[in-house]
C-alpha cells in the first residue's frame, strides 16, 4: 500500500510539472503574436529581372538612401523599436570619474598653488665621495689578526706574551707533542 501511495505521489507530481510547461508554453505563444507585426498575408512575387538590373538597382539605393517603403512605416534613425513598436532600450554612457581639476583658481591663489615639477629634486643630493670613510682595514678586525700584528710592532717579547696568543700556545703544544714522543 505505501508503494501504491508514493507511486501515486510522484505521478501527481509529473502531472503538475506537464501542466504548468503548457500553460507557460501557451503563455509565450500568445506574447509572441501580439509582439509580431501583422502581416497582411500577401507575399510579394519574385522579381523577373535579372541579376544585373538588381544589382544596379541595389547600386542606385544605396547611394541615394534607402527611402522608406509604402508598407513599413518611417522610424526616426535614433528611434529604433521591437517588432511590436515599442522602443529599444538605449544604453546611457556613464560620467567619466577625473581627478584632473577642471576649475579656474582666482589670481589672487595662484601663487600659493604654483605647480612643481616632480623630476626636479627638492634639495641637492649627497654624493657618496662626501659621506665619511671607515677606518677599518680589511682583513684585520678579528682578535687574533690584530695580536699578531702588535706581535710584529713590538719584536722583542717574553715567553708569557707568546703563551697569551691563542695561535702561538697551540703551535708550542703541538711542537711539544712532536719534539717529545712518548712511544
Amino acid at each position: 500500500m505505501e508503494k501504491l501511495q508514493t507511486l501515486l505521489w510522484i505521478l501527481l507530481g509529473v502531472g503538475v510539472f506537464v501542466w504548468r510547461m503548457i500553460q507557460k508554453a501557451r503563455e509565450a505563444m500568445a506574447r509572441e503574436q501580439r509582439e509580431r507585426p501583422k502581416s497582411t498575408g500577401k507575399v510579394p512575387p519574385l522579381p523577373t529581372a535579372s541579376f544585373q538590373e538588381m544589382l544596379k538597382q541595389m547600386q542606385a539605393q544605396n547611394t541615394a538612401g534607402n527611402p522608406a517603403t509604402a508598407s513599413a512605416p518611417a522610424v526616426p534613425a535614433n528611434k529604433q523599436t521591437t517588432p511590436a513598436g515599442r522602443p529599444l532600450p538605449q544604453e546611457k554612457v556613464p560620467v567619466p570619474r577625473s581627478l584632473e581639476q577642471t576649475t579656474v583658481i582666482p589670481k589672487s591663489l595662484e601663487k600659493s598653488r604654483e605647480a612643481r615639477s616632480l623630476e626636479v629634486p627638492l634639495h641637492e643630493a649627497r654624493r657618496a665621495a662626501a659621506l665619511p670613510r671607515a677606518n677599518t682595514q680589511h682583513g684585520q678586525e678579528d682578535y687574533w689578526s690584530r695580536t699578531q700584528t702588535r706581535r710584529k710592532e713590538q719584536p722583542s717579547s717574553s715567553l708569557a706574551d707568546r703563551l697569551r696568543n691563542p695561535a702561538d700556545l697551540r703551535a708550542a703544544f703541538v711542537l711539544g707533542e712532536i719534539l717529545q714522543r712518548r712511544f
